[in-house]
């Protein structure tokens, strides 16, 4: 999945946390999750394989967490 798709999937969506995302992941606060992942992954260098950073992976994990 992309990050223009990600942020077409969360864009508009609301959220009831806590969220597990994993076994030792829970997001508190999921608008600010969001924000701060994406800005993240919007400093990943462009070169380096986006399925290795690891704020694409949270990103990935919060989705299959709501799906």
């Amino acid at each position: 999945m992309t990050i223009p798709e990600l942020k077409e999937f969360f864009e508009g969506k609301t959220f009831t946390p806590p969220i597990q995302i994993s076994e030792d992941q829970t997001v508190e606060d999921p608008v600010i999750f969001l924000k701060t992942q994406f800005i993240m992954v919007g400093q990943w260098p462009e070169k380096k394989p986006l399925d290795r950073c690891p704020a694409y992976l949270r990103l990935m994990k919060f989705h299959r967490a709501i799906s």
